[in-house]
């Protein structure tokens, strides 16, 4: 049983160590607003969820979430991700960068 998880454990790491041809995308986004707090409490929190332009990644959550501290996305609207594809044909995203462009304005 404990094997099982393993092997699908290495097989992700194994595409994720073997990642090659990295590519650039660049897109501008929206953060998403999220309310937390109880019944009685009206708090407004800032997620590191974000939405896309043009819909981009729609239904790829991981793409578009991240384990960061809000503040790094404060006052910036542009996003620069690197992906890379791994020896068993798995999209990577390696890195990403959050940049201010006045161009993505509304």
């Amino acid at each position: 049983m404990i094997k099982f998880p393993l092997v699908i454990n290495l097989f992700f790491l194994i595409n994720f160590i073997t990642g090659m041809n990295p590519t650039k995308e660049t897109y501008c986004y929206k953060a998403q607003s999220s309310y937390v707090g109880g019944v009685h409490s009206r708090q407004v929190g800032k997620t590191t969820y974000i939405y896309l332009s043009g819909n981009a990644y729609e239904y790829e959550y991981m793409i578009r979430s991240f384990f960061i501290d809000y503040k790094r996305m404060m006052y910036k609207n542009q996003i620069t991700y690197t992906f890379e594809r791994g020896i068993f044909g798995l999209k990577i995203r390696k890195d990403f960068q959050f940049f201010y462009n006045e161009n993505c304005l509304e």
